[in-house]
């Protein structure tokens, strides 16, 4: 309901904008020249622009992506105003031939765009970053699951004891990865299905032993990622 509220609030703003632009450029007796229509015609392309930059930025799900397109907006909006007061110069401008007001216009679309190519990338990026860095969350958070699952299905202290204080060091650990650490990640996994194993078995000495190579493994998994940083 919040999110129809806003794109109706926001298509009422983009409304107002066009109303009273229309009414300015059309009570003000310019000349309808060249000069006139090319202004009024990139000002009109502008506020559509705005209209579409803008829905793309914040209608999306989630508080943090709709951040992530403040960046848009900031680039959309200077060039609005921008576009909106060289329009109305142009039109007082009656003066001079309409071709280099067009090249003109031309070229500040074109910075226009290069610089929302280069907002939208940057969004983008962050945005797979971040879906990255929660993917890799879960899979810790789900390492730290499996294991506190296993403390449940053994009833020897000792085992008890070996697997809490590996929960509680994956509970630590640094929760970024990259492409350098997927070969210690993978131990990692393969050491958890064989503790899976050896819990099913009830093989003390096993879950003992392999406890300890988890928290050495985690423990140099989080040295290499101080130095990745």
């Amino acid at each position: 309901m919040n999110i129809i509220n806003n794109k109706r609030l926001f298509f009422i703003a983009v409304f107002i904008v066009l109303v009273v632009y229309n009414v300015i450029v059309f009570v003000i007796p310019f000349d309808r020249g060249g000069s006139f229509w090319t202004g009024y015609f990139f000002s009109m392309i502008a506020i559509l622009l705005a209209a579409a930059v803008s829905v793309y930025a914040f209608d999306r799900k989630g508080l943090r992506k709709k951040v992530y397109g403040v960046p848009l907006i900031y680039v959309v909006f200077w060039f609005l105003v921008i576009q909106l007061a060289l329009g109305l110069f142009e039109m007082l401008l009656f003066f001079i031939p309409s071709h280099y007001l067009i090249a003109l216009n031309i070229i500040l679309l074109g910075a226009f765009l290069i610089g929302l190519i280069t907002a939208v990338a940057g969004k983008e990026e962050i945005e797979r970053s971040d879906e990255n860095m929660k993917e890799k969350v879960f899979t810790s958070n789900q390492l730290q699951v499996d294991v506190e699952c296993l403390m449940d299905k053994t009833t020897d202290n000792i085992s008890k004891k070996a697997l809490k204080d590996l929960s509680e060091t994956i509970r630590y650990s640094d929760p970024m990865s990259s492409p350098q650490l997927a070969a210690i990640e993978n131990k990692i996994q393969s050491k958890v299905v064989i503790l899976s194993e050896a819990v099913e078995n009830k093989d003390t000495d096993s879950i003992k032993t392999l406890c300890i190579e988890l928290q050495q493994l985690f423990a140099e998994r989080n040295r290499k990622c101080k130095i990745l940083k």
